[in-house]
């Protein structure tokens, strides 16, 4: 292996994982050669203008304390990977830094993807429930939610200061995704122009599927937010409830938390910042700290005989009907379908 003037010998596996030609690891730069690399540095290798470099997205390494403290600096996983791409060092970023563009499960669910077929809801619905269809319809669930005792409240800590955040840098596709996003949520009322003093980041991670998941980080948000101490259901008891049961139909709430307004007065603390400004919902989003307690009571509470009365199971956003025969399983369906 020859890196500039640096020649050795070494043993590599042959390996099937990626677009990179090789990839040495940290024993070789710290043990083999004592580069003493850490999380902000980049090593030249003697007599050599290139480097070794590294971007791990977390600051702290397992087993790793270093000698000087790092850099508060907080960058994005869009911020790294550009850096990346184009070959620079970004002040304070953690570093150590070894990525494939893609996972090849990320690609095979890519295809699969392509291939899945898109139903209507008269072709999904058995036609036994097409009395029910504006249920599952997808433009009847773009609405702003009404107004129900069950919105969502941020009730903040006193004392708490008021924060803002920077705009993160947007590669092309995201920028596209981003004006995609803010025209879908202003015309369906989910979102709103603000002028909050408080304002917290916006960007996208990338989904198993290769799709762009938007994403407003509201750590700081929830940090000073009471917290509701709600209790989801625990998973072990409702799979034993499921004992004996012979029949089984699920439904996926279509928009989860969105179909939950946040509390009238409360939406300028959700507020976040893109670079086309400052935008608060007016209903729940993913991210809020108290959004699955407040998500999970609003249908414990609309369901709440059937899920006493042992025949319908509710974990957030996901309903499962259970039954040992089709004349009652149909009748609970009915009955979860009205109240939907």
């Amino acid at each position: 292996m020859q890196i500039g003037e640096h020649v050795e010998k070494t043993v590599f596996t042959v390996m099937d994982i990626g677009p990179e030609d090789v990839i040495i690891g940290l024993d070789w730069a710290i043990t083999a050669h004592d580069m003493g690399v850490r999380p902000t540095a980049r090593k030249h290798l003697p007599k050599s203008k290139q480097s070794v470099i590294g971007a791990c997205l977390s600051k702290v390494l397992p087993d790793f304390e270093p000698k000087e403290d790092l850099e508060e600096t907080e960058w994005t996983e869009a911020d790294l990977i550009e850096a990346w791409k184009q070959d620079i060092m970004l002040p304070g970023a953690p570093q150590l830094f070894v990525a494939a563009g893609h996972t090849y499960s990320q690609l095979f669910a890519e295809e699969e993807i392509k291939k899945k077929v898109v139903k209507t809801a008269e072709e999904s619905v058995p036609k036994q429930y097409h009395e029910f269809l504006n249920v599952f319809s997808k433009e009847a669930s773009e609405r702003l939610p009404e107004r129900k005792p069950y919105d969502h409240a941020i009730k903040l800590v006193p004392g708490y200061s008021m924060f803002h955040s920077k705009v993160y840098p947007l590669l092309n596709n995201e920028q596209e995704e981003l004006d995609k996003f803010l025209k879908e949520q202003l015309t369906k009322g989910y979102i709103q122009e603000s002028k909050s003093p408080i304002s917290s980041p916006f960007f996208f991670i990338k989904k198993k599927e290769g799709t762009l998941q938007p994403v407003q980080d509201y750590r700081r948000l929830n940090a000073i937010t009471v917290k509701n101490r709600y209790l989801l259901p625990l998973i072990a008891e409702m799979v034993d409830k499921l004992r004996g049961a012979t029949l089984f139909t699920k439904f996926d709430i279509r928009w989860g938390y969105n179909n939950v307004r946040i509390k009238a007065g409360d939406e300028w603390k959700a507020a976040f910042v893109t670079n086309w400004g400052l935008y608060e919902p007016l209903v729940m989003f993913f991210g809020l700290t108290n959004s699955p307690a407040t998500f999970q009571a609003m249908m414990n509470k609309i369901f709440h005989n059937l899920i006493i009365g042992g025949k319908v199971l509710v974990y957030l956003d996901d309903i499962l009907i259970f039954s040992t025969n089709k004349e009652e399983h149909d009748k609970v369906t009915r009955k979860v379908l009205r109240r939907l």
